[in-house]
């Protein structure tokens, strides 16, 4: 049996985390390294960790002091030892066969990507962004066309439902202080992986929890902004001019969303300008050889960031 590497970052989440460490342990799949990173935790989260590493000689612990979720799952992953990678946030839990199924239907793909349950602080299940129908096998652009044209995002960018050959992530780690993580870092891992499996199995649960990272009152929309930017010449270079297109036409709400949640800052003006303008030099570019009256708005529209912010607001108000 191959040997499985389960990173699960720690940080103050003790009324969850046995639960979650509970349900690593009794997989199906019996190969797996346990890696528990606590991120300088002070609720008794550390203490927890402790108790299952001393019943389980397969956890590993460590400790580091509060430097944030992608600190942690480095640190997690400097300490790998597995042929692959599945990382579990500590407030979520898992499916019992959730490793044993997608090893089995990986067919050697460098990534396994599977379905996932939305569940409540009452354990009861929320309403569930969009699902993958079947099982698949996909590559390089059609990861990317799934995550744009038929709104796979979360499904496709997050880091906790997945099985990664451990080799994507010789010389990549998650970047320290950002929010959005898994967004930045995906790019790299999708670039490396010549086949990609998707699975219809939802064998994770996602737990919907106010004091996680999601609900915090900071988006970190600039963040998101420059995700998407990162990922301008990258399409450009492989042709996904759809996908493009799509790309550019979600910047400017993050632009406008982000210059709003950080007017207090005193950098606010002149980050919003850099990106706007980073922004308007990949748009030229691609108006020049694809019409789009939406797109030509949109570039207007970030040169009156105030009157266009209250649009912004009000199309988000629609959608609930």
């Amino acid at each position: 049996m191959k040997l499985i590497t389960v990173i699960i970052p720690v940080y103050n989440v003790k009324s969850y985390l046995s639960k979650c460490i509970e349900s690593v342990k009794k997989q199906s799949y019996k190969n797996l390294e346990i890696i528990l990173v606590d991120d300088g935790s002070d609720d008794g989260s550390f203490s927890i960790c402790k108790e299952f590493s001393k019943k389980d000689s397969r956890i590993k612990l460590y400790r580091t002091e509060n430097l944030g979720l992608s600190h942690a799952r480095n640190v997690g992953l400097d300490h790998a030892s597995g042929e692959y990678i599945v990382f579990v946030d500590s407030d979520d839990y898992i499916y019992e066969d959730m490793v044993k199924t997608m090893i089995s239907k990986s067919e050697n793909a460098d990534l396994v990507i599977c379905n996932y349950e939305k569940i409540s602080d009452s354990n009861e299940k929320v309403p569930q962004d969009a699902k993958l129908l079947k099982d698949d096998i996909w590559n390089f652009k059609q990861f990317w066309e799934r995550y744009y044209l038929d709104g796979l995002g979360i499904f496709c960018c997050v880091a906790w439902n997945k099985l990664y050959k451990r080799k994507l992530f010789e010389g990549l780690r998650y970047p320290v202080g950002k929010i959005h993580e898994d967004e930045y870092i995906i790019n790299d891992i999708i670039r490396r992986c010549d086949q990609i499996k998707v699975i219809n199995d939802s064998l994770y649960y996602y737990v919907q929890r106010k004091g996680s990272i999601m609900h915090r009152s900071y988006k970190g929309y600039f963040e998101g902004a420059e995700v998407f930017l990162n990922r301008c010449e990258l399409f450009e270079k492989f042709g996904l001019t759809k996908v493009l297109k799509e790309n550019l036409n979600c910047i400017p709400s993050e632009l406008i969303m982000g210059l709003d949640e950080t007017k207090c800052q005193k950098n606010a003006k002149l980050r919003y300008s850099f990106l706007r303008k980073k922004y308007v030099f990949f748009l030229k570019k691609y108006l020049k050889k694809e019409f789009s009256i939406k797109l030509y708005l949109k570039k207007y529209g970030l040169m009156m960031p105030t009157f266009y912010s209250l649009y912004v607001k009000y199309k988000l108000r629609k959608l609930g």
